[in-house]
C-alpha cells in the first residue's frame, strides 16, 4: 500500500533523483552526437537537432501538464511523466534510423517536461512557506548534477559499449525510479468530479501581475545562464586552443558554482529581503558572466569569473520557485508550467543571443 505521508528526507530525495535523471536525459546527447551522426549518416549539426528536439515537446507539455497535476494528483503526473520519459529512452535503443530516434526524443522531452513543476509542487504541497526554500534548492542543485556527474559517465558508456549502452542505463535507472516512487511517493486526495478546467486556471493565474513579474524575470534569467552554460565551453577552445576533453574540469567548476548558488538560493528564499537580494544578486551575476566573454584576462581567471557568476545567477532559482508556489494558491503545478514554459523561452533567448556574442 502506498504512504499517506513520508518523511520529509526521503521526499526530497525521490524527488532529487528524479530531477537529476530529467537534467541526465535532456544534456546526454552531447558526448554521443558524433556517434549518432556517423551510425545515422548525417552531420553532426543535424544530430545535435536531436538534442535540441526535447525542448520544442517539453516547453509545449510543460504548460498544460499543470492543470492536470492540480486536479488529478501529483502522484499521477509525477508517475506517468517518469514512465513516459523512461519508455523514449529506452525506445532509443531500438531506433534505426533518425526519425525513429527523433521521435523518441521528442517523447523524452513530453514525459521531462511532466517532472520538475510536478515535484516542486509536492515540496510546496508538504512545506510550509518559510521551510520550502531548501528542499527547493536541494532538488535544484540535484538537477545540476547531471552535467557534473552523468555526462561524463554517458560518454565513458559509449566509449565502451556504443551509443545505445548509455540509453539503456539512464532508460533503466528511470524504471528503477519509478518502481521506487510507486511505492513510496504520497497519494493525494481528490475531490469526486471536478474538472481539469484548463482555461479557468490560466485565467485565474493570469490575473495576477505578481506572476507576470516573476515568469519575465525567470526568462531574462534562464537566458543569461543558458548562453554562459551552452558557449563556455566553446569559447575557452577559441580563445585558449583548448581540446574539448580539456573543457571538462573548467566547465564542471562552473556547473560547480551553479550548485552553490542555488544552495543559497534555499536560505534567501525564506527572508524578507529576498526579492531586493536576488535582484541585485541577478545583477551582479549578468555582470560577471558577461565579462566572461569579453575580458578573458586568463583561463583560470575566466573560469572564476564564469563560476561567480553562476553562484549569483543560480541563488535566483530557488527563490522563484517558492514565490510561484506562493502567489498560485492551490494552482501550483499549473503556474509552475508556465514557469517551465519560460524556462524554454529563456533558453532560446540564451541561445541566439549568445551565439551572437561569440
Amino acid at each position: 500500500m502506498t504512504p499517506s505521508h513520508v518523511s520529509p528526507g526521503l521526499l526530497v530525495v525521490l524527488l532529487s533523483a528524479a530531477v537529476f535523471l530529467v537534467r541526465t536525459a535532456a544534456l546526454m546527447l552531447g558526448p554521443l552526437l558524433v556517434a549518432l551522426a556517423a551510425a545515422f549518416q548525417t552531420s553532426v549539426a543535424a544530430a545535435g537537432q536531436l538534442a535540441a528536439a526535447i525542448n520544442l515537446s517539453w516547453g509545449i507539455t510543460a504548460l498544460f501538464v499543470g492543470p492536470v497535476s492540480d486536479t488529478y494528483g501529483r502522484r499521477r503526473v509525477g508517475l506517468t511523466g517518469l514512465l513516459v520519459m523512461g519508455g523514449g529512452i529506452l525506445g532509443s535503443i531500438l531506433a534505426r534510423d533518425y526519425w525513429a530516434l527523433l521521435v523518441c526524443r521528442l517523447l523524452t522531452g513530453i514525459g521531462a517536461a511532466m517532472i520538475p513543476p510536478n515535484s516542486m509542487a509536492i515540496i510546496a504541497d508538504h512545506f510550509p512557506p518559510a521551510e520550502r526554500g531548501r528542499p527547493m534548492s536541494i532538488v535544484i542543485s540535484a538537477s545540476f548534477l547531471g552535467p557534473v556527474l552523468a555526462i561524463p559517465l554517458v560518454a565513458l558508456l559509449a566509449d565502451l559499449g556504443g551509443w545505445r549502452t548509455p540509453f539503456g542505463v539512464v532508460g533503466g535507472f528511470c524504471l528503477i525510479l519509478w518502481g521506487i516512487q510507486w511505492l513510496w511517493l504520497p497519494r493525494q486526495a481528490r475531490a469526486a468530479g471536478q474538472a481539469v478546467a484548463f482555461l479557468a486556471r490560466f485565467a485565474s493565474l493570469s490575473r495576477r501581475t505578481g506572476i507576470w513579474h516573476v515568469l519575465v524575470a525567470n526568462a531574462l534569467y534562464q537566458a543569461a545562464a543558458f548562453a554562459l552554460f551552452t558557449y563556455l565551453a566553446a569559447f575557452l577552445m577559441r580563445t585558449y586552443g583548448m581540446r574539448e576533453r580539456e573543457t571538462a574540469l573548467p566547465l564542471a567548476v562552473a556547473l560547480l558554482g551553479a550548485m552553490v548558488g542555488s544552495l543559497l538560493g534555499g536560505t534567501v528564499a525564506g527572508r524578507t529581503w529576498r526579492i531586493g537580494g536576488v535582484a541585485l544578486a541577478l545583477l551582479v551575476g549578468g555582470i560577471f558572466a558577461g565579462a566572461v566573454f569579453v575580458v578573458a584576462p586568463s583561463l583560470w581567471l575566466t573560469v572564476l569569473l564564469a563560476a561567480i557568476g553562476a553562484v549569483l545567477l543560480a541563488v535566483f532559482e530557488p527563490v522563484t520557485w517558492a514565490l510561484m508556489a506562493e502567489l498560485a494558491g492551490e494552482s501550483r503545478a499549473t503556474a509552475n508550467g508556465m514557469l517551465a514554459t519560460s524556462n524554454q523561452l529563456g533558453a532560446t533567448i540564451g541561445a541566439s543571443v549568445g551565439g551572437l556574442v561569440l
